[in-house]
């Protein structure tokens, strides 16, 4: 075994001297003995000399960097680096020596063959009677095979995170697929074009955003709003598509569809179809109370379905309905701004025109009229 000559003590001669007792020279030989069977790597470094040389290794150090142990006495240990300057470990270690501190890091360093292999660092400083640093023991212990195994369940886990979420997409994306379908069977009754209940979910989620709400929210309150007349299903045709006024008692089986929509949607444990069964039942009440199913007043009509009344009303006057012809644009926004506060809530409609004004969605022509 070699070892730096500043190291030699009484340990390495055949016989203690007078002056060193032989409890010592046979702790010391104890210490080496053990220092040499360990199977983590052990060196000692000199803080006395430029650049923390090396004075001692232990075999077992030797075996993992497959360095000899002359190869290594005198260097600074950062030949085991390579070009791994920057690694986070090496920047704790550097502090650490720089503050006469101990650390334990993990490093990647290099074998001669350079094949590199990852080791656990322990340093802890030593100091003379006076307090004064005057080396540092390290211990180093292979860790390759155990961060191979945490890379490889690193990337399992994001394997099988990138496949959970895959499959949660294409769940999600079924069933506002299923969502739209549903409202395109009841809207396919009276709109031959299928593009009322998508016009009416696109201006909801619009308008929802130019109320603040978050975009998540918003884009949530779009899918449902789609289902709003999802009731229609059970409404008769002679009623649904009757090409002029309704009667009286035509007109309450009319409004059926919202109580209809909402038993349909009823129940459900997902949020979104919670919202559009409150969207299906609220959309026809009126700010001042006089709505319908429940009469409900001001701000006690959910906020969803106040804003996929005033989506829903523009639409259907800038669309041909079986009773009257389609309104031009202007003279809807002028009867959207005069319902404020009677049909409307204020608040939705200042927000409906200045969307509107900001950014006025193109109408489509529909080809065929529909009942509301």
């Amino acid at each position: 075994m070699l070892v730096h000559p500043r190291l030699r003590t009484g340990a390495d001669r055949a016989t203690p001297t007078p002056h060193e007792p032989r409890h010592l020279a046979a702790a010391l030989r104890l210490h080496r003995r053990a220092s040499e069977a360990a199977t983590a790597g052990i060196t000692i470094s000199d803080c006395r000399l430029p650049d923390l040389p090396l004075i001692y290794a232990n075999p077992a150090f030797s075996h993992m960097t497959g360095y000899t142990i002359a190869e290594v006495i005198g260097r600074n240990c950062r030949f085991l680096q390579g070009g791994d300057t920057a690694q986070p470990g090496l920047v704790t270690l550097r502090a650490a020596l720089r503050a006469g501190g101990d650390c334990a890091v993990l490093l990647r360093n290099h074998r001669k063959d350079g094949t590199p292999f990852w080791n656990e660092l322990t340093m802890a400083p030593v100091r003379d009677e006076a307090g004064t640093l005057t080396h540092y023991i390290g211990i180093q212990t292979e860790v390759t095979a155990r961060v191979h195994a945490e890379e490889a369940l690193h990337h399992a886990n994001a394997e099988l995170e990138r496949r959970v979420a895959a499959r949660t997409a294409a769940l999600v994306a079924a069933q506002y697929e299923t969502l739209d379908r549903l409202a395109r069977a009841a809207e396919s009754r009276d709109d031959d074009t299928g593009q009322h209940t998508a016009r009416v979910g696109a201006t909801s989620a619009a308008l929802a955003r130019e109320l603040g709400w978050p975009a998540e929210e918003a884009d949530r309150l779009g899918r449902a709003a789609v289902l709003h007349d999802v009731g229609k299903i059970g409404i008769p045709d002679g009623v649904l598509l009757k090409p002029g006024p309704l009667t009286p008692a035509e007109f309450a089986v009319m409004r059926t569809h919202t109580t209809g929509g909402a038993a349909i949607l009823a129940g459900s444990e997902h949020a979104l179809l919670r919202l559009a069964e409150a969207i299906a039942l609220g959309h026809h009440e009126r700010w001042d109370g006089t709505g319908y199913p429940q009469g409900l007043v001001g701000a006690a009509i959910p906020l969803a379905g106040r804003i996929v009344a005033v989506a829903d009303v523009f639409d259907a006057l800038t669309h041909a309905r079986p009773y009257k012809v389609a309104w031009p644009v202007a003279d809807a926004l002028a009867e959207i701004a005069r319902q404020a506060g009677r049909q409307f809530d204020p608040a939705v409609v200042a927000a409906f025109l200045a969307l509107r004004r900001r950014d006025a969605p193109p109408s489509a022509s529909p080809r065929r009229r529909r009942r509301r």
